[in-house]
């Protein structure tokens, strides 16, 4: 995230930050358009197409719809494909794989994909306590054992686990 916002453009900031904030997956990212995304002051969401053309609606927390303003004040309310190439057309789930290659190569981080930043989101609401099934209904997943993958615990995730029994 440091490395996008340091030295890339807001449209790029936006994208990683929506990924890294709903959990969407890259085709559902770059199939938003304009009229999909509704912002208010306190509140807002995104409505998207997911796997098997079913219709479901992410809230946006305020970490999203800030990065989301920075780039529709550049890009402006006109209909059309929420984000764009520098020719004016949809962003292609490629474009956007290799945007984040950029970025994670400048920050040193080694197999960092869009995939990897849904990852991150659904095991962030675990880890903070959030239930399996609301995890579930936000990524988009019909089965929750489909979810669970992205709830297995880590290394680092063991060995706080062990440490808390330390007496040490």
């Amino acid at each position: 995230m440091r490395a996008a916002q340091s030295g890339g453009t807001k449209r790029d900031v936006a994208i990683i930050t929506i990924l890294l904030h709903t959990g969407l997956r890259v085709s559902e990212i770059c199939g938003l358009n304009i009229g999909d995304v509704v912002l208010k002051e306190k509140s807002g969401y995104v409505t998207v197409i997911g796997k098997g053309r079913k219709r479901r609606t992410v809230p946006l927390n305020a970490t999203a719809r800030n990065a989301l303003k920075n780039w529709l004040d550049i890009r402006g309310n006109n209909p059309g494909p929420l984000f764009i190439s520098g020719k004016k057309n949809r962003i292609s789930v490629r474009a956007v794989q290799r945007m984040i290659e950029k970025y994670a190569y400048k920050a040193r981080l080694e197999g960092v994909t869009p995939h990897t930043l849904r990852h991150t989101f659904c095991k962030s609401l675990i880890d903070s306590g959030e239930s399996i099934d609301r995890v579930a209904v936000l990524a988009g997943h019909e089965n929750l054992n489909t979810t669970a993958r992205y709830t297995r615990p880590t290394q680092i995730d063991l060995q706080k686990a062990v440490e808390k029994l330390s007496w040490e």
